[in-house]
């Protein structure tokens, strides 16, 4: 279960600007991204990208498949964290949805996936590799 740990700390790490948000408390990450053009968005990707690898890394690649794409559970499990967290969004006055968000996260963990397949194939390949 050690695999876990960078993603449960990532998650709460996440957790707390989270939390800060919903309640308008001034956070120094937010504060950071606020300060710099597309910071907020660049911000959502890195962040949901980032926790997308974690997932993945931790769950060991496991896939399932959509119209025979195979696709990462950790991606899924971030993908809905993502679009529920977006959608809490509306009942909170301290907050407002924005589908550029929603953009900026699908954009993050699509690369994240993209990166994972590449690293996963690369890594395949290798002779030393235990499906070699």
């Amino acid at each position: 279960m050690q695999r876990w740990l960078p993603a449960v700390l990532f998650f709460a790490f996440i957790g707390w600007i989270i939390i800060d948000a919903d309640l308008g408390t001034k956070n120094p990450f937010i504060q950071f991204a606020h300060s710099i053009p597309y910071g907020d968005k660049i911000g959502h990707a890195c962040i949901y990208g980032t926790m997308a690898i974690l997932v993945t890394v931790a769950s060991r690649f496991k896939t399932w498949s959509l119209a025979q794409l195979p696709i990462f559970y950790g991606t899924s499990l971030v993908l809905l964290f993502a679009l529920a967290e977006e959608g809490t969004q509306y009942f909170f006055k301290t907050r407002s949805f924005d589908l550029y968000d929603v953009l900026a996260d699908v954009i993050g963990i699509s690369i994240a996936a993209l990166m994972l397949t590449l690293w996963r194939a690369r890594t395949e390949q290798q002779p030393n590799h235990p499906t070699n």
